[in-house]
């Protein structure tokens, strides 16, 4: 029963982070279970995903009452970052994974960088100013997003926030609650593939969820009432310890 306290405590942790920013949290869960509860690699990455679908649709839920949520931009990602993602997990076998970790931790710190400089609006309410080349560019963002992640088992938050703010200049909060929109639907699917082929303990993912559902109330409601400017430097700082962690994976082979 200790290990199912364990399980929920850690996923309810990671699930306040990941709802306050838009993440889905797999960065802090995955390796939390492989270094701390001893899980093997698949289970941690099974029992992240359930997790995720908890927190997720937790933040989402709050975040769509407060109507920080953009349903018909979210979709239309969605679309294209599932499309790249499946084109990603078909060819990923040929190509270097290290190298591409490497790569994209170098891309992250830069996006990171330009989230820092790019000042927030005092405004959250309001829609996106896109046009339509702004939008074709952050179309084949999400394409490249969903391609690389899943060549590299990362989720989406991390990409589809900035997105959304730099390209799109979607505020940061509506970016937030249209990610964990997004992120929900992306981990459900994959929650039911590794499940139908029997990967990981139905037991833990139930206190996953549990814990998940738990920590994306409060992480969300923490967001909500959080300045918009201190959220994006909280973003901007996870983004620059992931990118960090990345980078260090794909140059010594450490698991995230």
């Amino acid at each position: 029963m200790l290990s199912e306290i364990s399980v929920l405590l850690i996923v309810s942790v990671a699930g306040i982070l990941g709802s306050m920013i838009g993440v889905g949290g797999g960065f802090i869960i995955v390796p939390m279970l492989v270094l701390i509860l001893d899980f093997s690699m698949h289970e941690a990455v099974s029992t992240s995903l359930a997790s995720i679908c908890g927190i997720s649709l937790s933040s989402f839920l709050t975040y769509a009452q407060n109507r920080r949520v953009n349903y018909k931009l979210g979709v239309s990602l969605e679309l294209f970052t599932f499309i790249g993602a499946l084109i990603g997990s078909i060819i990923a076998s040929k190509l270097s994974c290290e190298f591409l970790e490497v790569l994209f931790a170098f891309a992250l710190i830069y996006v990171s960088f330009m989230m820092y400089r790019k000042p927030e609006k005092n405004v959250d309410t309001e829609v996106f100013k896109g046009g339509f080349r702004r939008l074709s560019f952050a179309y084949l963002s999400s394409f490249l997003a969903g391609f690389i992640a899943s060549m590299i088992g990362i989720g989406g938050g991390v990409l589809k926030v900035p997105v959304m703010n730099l390209i799109l200049n979607v505020p940061i909060k509506i970016a937030i609650g249209t990610s964990e929109f997004m992120i929900f639907f992306t981990s459900l699917s994959t929650t039911v593939s590794y499940h139908l082929q029997g990967v990981g303990s139905l037991y833990y993912k139930i206190f996953g969820m549990a814990g998940g559902f738990i920590g994306g109330q409060v992480g969300s409601r923490i967001g909500l009432k959080t300045q918009s400017h201190l959220l994006r430097r909280i973003f901007v700082a996870v983004l620059v310890c992931f990118s960090i962690l990345m980078m260090i994976k794909g140059l010594v082979g450490i698991p995230l």
